[in-house]
């Protein structure tokens, strides 16, 4: 069973005093999809980037800070937690971890390795985090009670009209057709800074749950260290190198796409497309169209 986390709705003044009461407000943002990239109780980096947005499109001083105006403005979390029971059905989504790309190509799906992996994309937070909720949570099996963000009542993105990246901020912003901004999202970028595209792009193609092409004439060191020759293909889920989401873009190489590490998400770069944590790009993935504009701003 978890812990005995306030269940009550806060008042909206009240400044958030520990990581739970802080996750809170996190599960709001990301009901509003202003996003801080993971549920753990930690007001850091993504968390300011996520309320300054939201802030600068909802017309308030941009402060970076839960302030008493943007507590008033995102409302009250509500019911921040819910009561989860473990299930059978959840279980057969854990499997146990291929070692390598030649073993992730013979598996059915590249599914969870953990069943805190498993719940932490399903809440979109962290394992770590869920451990602190459920600190006598030992034995991971069916029928085990636990206490998980509650996601209930996220709002679901609009046809999404244009998409803007901005680096400096390592987040991306969805528009919708009134220009309003509709989410905003963590995302990496480049390590390489010559790889970050200098021109519009557009979204040419989507692909919810895509499969992934291992080049070893790409990934030259990963294919020679497992004796790796020929192509070959990665079957689609959580753990598959692009996640749960591919939109391709304009320059060839490059699209928008998930990852099975959110928790790096803008924190480390890419090889040179923009990487969501999968719940994000599975938004982004079924509000978008070919022909959508993405503009990379400094």
């Amino acid at each position: 069973m978890g812990k005995d986390v306030r269940r009550a709705e806060p008042v909206p003044t009240d400044k958030p005093r520990d990581t739970i009461e802080m996750a809170g407000w996190q599960t709001l943002l990301d009901r509003l999809n202003f996003s801080c990239g993971t549920i753990d109780g930690h007001f850091a980096k993504r968390s300011r980037r996520a309320v300054s947005q939201f802030q600068i499109h909802r017309a308030l001083a941009t402060t970076g800070e839960l302030d008493i105006e943007t507590r008033l403005n995102l409302g009250k979390p509500g019911d921040a937690y819910t009561d989860y029971t473990l299930t059978e059905e959840d279980l057969l989504h854990v499997i146990p971890k291929p070692k390598g790309f030649l073993a992730m190509s013979k598996v059915p799906i590249l599914d969870y390795n953990d069943p805190w992996e498993m719940l932490a994309e399903k809440t979109h937070s962290t394992p770590s985090f869920l451990r602190e909720l459920n600190p006598g949570a030992t034995n991971m099996t069916a029928g085990i009670k636990l206490t998980l963000p509650n996601l209930e009542g996220t709002r679901k993105l609009p046809p999404v009209s244009r998409i803007v990246i901005l680096l400096s901020e390592t987040t991306l912003l969805a528009f919708d057709a009134s220009n309003r901004v509709v989410a905003c999202f963590p995302c990496s970028i480049a390590a390489n800074k010559n790889k970050v595209p200098n021109q519009p792009l557009t979204v040419v193609n989507i692909a919810p749950n895509p499969d992934y092409t291992f080049d070893p004439k790409v990934l030259v060191d990963v294919a020679t260290k497992e004796g790796i020759t020929n192509k070959l293909v990665l079957p689609p889920g959580p753990n598959n190198p692009v996640g749960t989401a591919w939109i391709g873009l304009s320059l060839q190489g490059y699209g928008i796409h998930g990852t099975p590490e959110p928790e790096d998400i803008s924190r480390t770069g890419s090889h040179g497309c923009f990487r969501l944590a999968n719940w994000n790009a599975s938004k982004l993935v079924n509000a978008v169209r070919p022909g959508v504009p993405v503009e990379v701003v400094p």
